[in-house]
């Protein structure tokens, strides 16, 4: 048996759902930013990276903080896999390095990213490709999956991206993501006849607003609303604020920890083994009732059109929520009335 096919039985044995191979050279010159193997070492020839999925039965409950500890049990898998898969390497004489799945570079570019995109290397493998939002999706769990990475010095045959064709992601003619989405973070338009490669995108910053309420971002951004609230806000009633009581209980039990949005997860229709599950949980195949998306198409656009309630869409995660109780009674408690005869 060929090496390749040997760590490839191997990593699905250890728990993976699917790896793939990636030269490490060829990779390094597709990259536009800082983001290259080369950042983390010199010297790799090959990039295996492969995906575990989340549990579909935590989808079932409707409490955020629950399913965002489903990410961390998934990330847990990942980080397991990888350090076997080094053992792996290193048995056979080879040296391998794990990157972190959700570690993050403060310097390596404007905003925070880790050293490789993991979702670019994952669609170079072929193991998937990268759907609207800039979900990684596969074709057995779509997009609700993590991907692990591990550079390695061995030189394997590497793996063909996905054709054009074999796109999982349908774009524009299905959008479920896009009308759903609670901070209106992934495209609701595109050029007519484009392919998704063309349009696929994401508002990082209107997406984190929902999606990253207990992190270091959204700690700073609070900490700086308070800080500059005028009138200042009283310290007892700051402190009292749900936020901290959760991000505590995230980094003693990471419940709560990670995303905290996971609308387009609940819709994405790719997942042969998932997604019939999850559309047949009560509340979650009425998420977008048929016939509430309405496409508009003119000679060169075509535009998405969600006619649900947007209230219905609306996350319980935003950050900026998170102390608006506290800055409101900040600012609007009265001020000592004067007594008669007194200045």
């Amino acid at each position: 048996m060929e090496l390749k096919e040997e760590l490839k039985q191997y990593a699905a044995a250890i728990g993976a759902d699917s790896l793939g191979v990636v030269s490490a050279e060829a990779y390094e010159k597709l990259v536009p930013n800082l983001q290259k193997p080369s950042m983390v070492c010199e010297g790799m020839g090959s990039l295996l990276v492969f995906v575990k999925h989340m549990l579909t039965g935590s989808f079932a409950t409707r409490d955020l903080p629950l399913q965002s500890m489903n990410s961390h049990l998934a990330i847990d898998h990942i980080e397991r896999i990888s350090f076997d898969l080094v053992e792996w390497l290193e048995s056979r004489g080879y040296v391998g390095i794990p990157i972190p799945p959700e570690s993050a570079d403060m310097e390596l570019q404007r905003s925070p990213a880790g050293p490789l995109d993991f979702k670019w290397v994952a669609e170079q493998a072929g193991i998937g490709t990268v759907g609207l939002e800039l979900n990684f999706l596969t074709p057995d769990y779509g997009p609700r999956v993590y991907i692990g990475v591990v550079m390695t010095d061995l030189e394997l045959p590497p793996d063909s991206p996905l054709p054009p064709d074999k796109h999982l992601c349908p774009g524009m003619s299905c959008g479920r993501c896009a009308v759903i989405c609670p901070t209106q973070a992934i495209p609701l338009e595109a050029r007519r006849g484009a392919h998704i490669t063309e349009y696929r995108n994401l508002n990082k910053r209107n997406c984190a607003s929902g999606a990253e309420r207990i992190g270091i971002k959204p700690l700073y951004l609070n900490i700086e609303k308070l800080i500059k609230a005028d009138p200042p806000v009283e310290i007892e009633k700051m402190m009292a604020n749900t936020y901290w009581q959760d991000f505590w209980q995230s980094v003693n039990n990471k419940e709560g920890a990670f995303a905290a949005c996971f609308e387009c997860f609940y819709v994405c229709p790719p997942g042969a083994k998932d997604f019939r599950k999850i559309i047949k949980i009560p509340y979650r195949k009425f998420d977008i009732p048929p016939g509430q998306i309405r496409r508009k198409f003119t000679e060169k656009l075509v535009t998405m059109i969600y006619l649900g309630p947007p209230a219905e869409r609306q996350s319980n995660y935003e950050r900026d929520k998170d102390f608006v109780d506290v800055l409101e009674f900040s600012a609007t408690r009265q001020k000592p009335v004067p007594q008669p005869g007194k200045e």
